[in-house]
């Protein structure tokens, strides 16, 4: 009887543990999608070795293409795609490689179209749209969204900051980058936190709604993109009833999730780290830093994208940032589509002209990818591609005998602070220009025409992409052509021109 009863003791706890488990895995198949239609049908094959995640564990499909994946802490499975296949796409012109798995029966496929990999490839980056109502929502879709569609790329990723902290504008910006001809992916900025949340991992609970996993990872050509939730949430101030905290860095799940993600990727891959903070000191907290880099510091090729600022930053990473490998390490703070958080004065279409805090357009970035080499070119919104610098001379007059003290003031948007500057007057000799840390003169002109939608005026700061030459003492009365030549470290050239007149 004894025996019996510890029979069924066993016999029911196992049942129990089975009932649980079952709870607490999904599991299905990624399969080759031949007709693109996102159901495995008849005849329709499973595909081995294919990268299955939930944000912190990695699993690897079998010969059948079958996997099975813990959901016990995480809502959202995706697949890590492979260079050789593409995902269809869903209402939203997305990928589809995610599943919430609320939606699910505990089952989920994952369809795969097999591709051709190709070397070359573009993407485009854009930060901080940054909307809250309807007029910035409109400004987004006139002077970045539009003109966009010019491109002929392979996706596009907006880099954070959505939202202006007004999460309900999320359908709407859906609904307008939906009509790109190409993906686009959501990277989760502090300005589309969810104010109510108690902790770091709850904080994008509404993001991921809308647009799908805060981090995750895929490949394209020699290229393996990460994208990084890199906000921490200190959770709603009950203190003081009011909104959290936050500073930069990742979780600790989502850094051992990065940790396994990177040891399926081999040393001859280019890593692009995509986040909406830069990984610098006066905004992530040191150890953060540190610990990435130490997990990074290993890789020949590497660059890291952000977003956050409201202005254009292009440095290598160095010692004085952490970087203590020999390996270059570039960011690029790609700067935002609002720019100045949509600062006027207004143009013909009613739109704000919305330079950003450092006296640069606003914009967004192409990047050409070739093999594991890059190259990038600033696409200024409402500009010709071509418009890289904006040069302004010392004084609004300049009279005839008196430029003892005069100059021109140069910034090239998106140099690095080592770029070689020229600078040609009447087409006579050359001058080198300065590098300068300051702020830039044709803001700092216009600064009582720089307010928002909120009639509010962000502060001008300060850039390391100006530079400065003295204008020659014995120009003479009347116009003067100015010629300006400058290339950078990554061996990009740009052409600006002014006319200036001495009086």
């Amino acid at each position: 009887m004894l025996m019996n009863l510890k029979y069924k003791i066993v016999l029911l706890a196992l049942i129990c543990s089975t009932s649980v488990s079952a709870k607490d895995v999904l599991v299905g198949y990624v399969f080759e999608d031949l007709n693109a239609n996102g159901v495995m049908d008849a005849g329709e094959k499973g595909i081995g070795g294919i990268l299955v995640s939930n944000q912190e564990d990695i699993v690897v499909t079998d010969i059948s293409g079958k996997y099975e994946i813990s959901t016990k802490k995480n809502q959202y499975i995706y697949v890590i795609k492979p260079a050789n296949y593409a995902f269809s796409t869903n209402v939203d012109n997305n990928w589809n490689f995610y599943v919430n798995v609320a939606q699910t029966n505990r089952t989920h496929n994952f369809g795969l179209t097999s591709k051709e990999v190709t070397s070359n490839f573009s993407t485009l980056m854009v930060g901080d749209p940054q909307m809250r109502g309807e007029k910035p929502i409109n400004a987004f879709k006139e002077d970045i969204v539009t003109e966009m569609m010019h491109y002929d790329v392979d996706f596009a990723c907006f880099l954070g900051d959505i939202a202006d902290n007004d999460l309900s504008i999320y359908e709407q910006e859906k609904d307008i980058v939906k009509q790109l001809p190409y993906p686009t992916f959501h990277l989760f900025g502090n300005h589309d936190i969810n104010e109510s949340s108690m902790s770091a991992h709850d904080a994008s609970d509404i993001f991921k709604e809308s647009y799908g996993p805060d981090y995750y990872s895929f490949n394209e050509g020699d290229v393996h993109f990460i994208a990084l939730n890199n906000v921490l949430y200190n959770g709603w101030n009950k203190t003081n009833n009011k909104r959290g905290n936050y500073f930069g860095g990742l979780t600790d799940r989502q850094f051992n999730w990065l940790k396994s993600d990177l040891e399926y990727v081999s040393k001859d891959k280019l890593i692009v780290i995509m986040s909406h903070i830069p990984f610098l000191q006066e905004y992530c907290y040191p150890q953060e830093i540190q610990r990435l880099f130490l997990l990074l510091e290993g890789r020949p090729h590497l660059l890291a994208l952000s977003g956050h600022l409201h202005y254009i930053e292009n440095y290598f990473f160095d010692k004085d940032t952490s970087w203590n490998s020999v390996n270059p390490f570039q960011n690029i703070t790609i700067g935002a589509a609002c720019g100045g958080w949509w600062t006027g004065p207004m143009d013909e279409r009613r739109l704000p002209v919305a330079t950003s805090v450092d006296g640069s357009p606003n914009g967004y970035y192409k990047l050409d990818f070739e093999g594991n080499k890059y190259k990038y070119s600033f696409i200024p919104a409402n500009h010709r591609a071509d418009f890289q610098m904006r040069i302004t001379a010392s004084s609004k007059v300049l009279h005839y005998g008196k430029l003892h003290n005069e100059y021109l003031s140069i910034n090239v948007f998106t140099a690095t602070s080592d770029a070689a500057v020229k600078v040609i007057i009447d087409g006579r000799g050359e001058q080198m220009a300065t590098n300068y840390t300051g702020k830039d003169l044709f803001i700092r002109n216009t600064y009582d025409q720089r307010y928002n939608f909120d009639n509010w005026q962000p502060e001008i700061q300060e850039t390391k992409h100006l530079w400065k030459v003295s204008l020659p003492h014995d120009l003479s009365l009347g116009s003067h052509r100015i010629k300006v030549v400058a290339t950078d470290i990554d061996g990009n050239e740009y052409v600006g021109y002014k006319i200036i007149e001495i009086k």
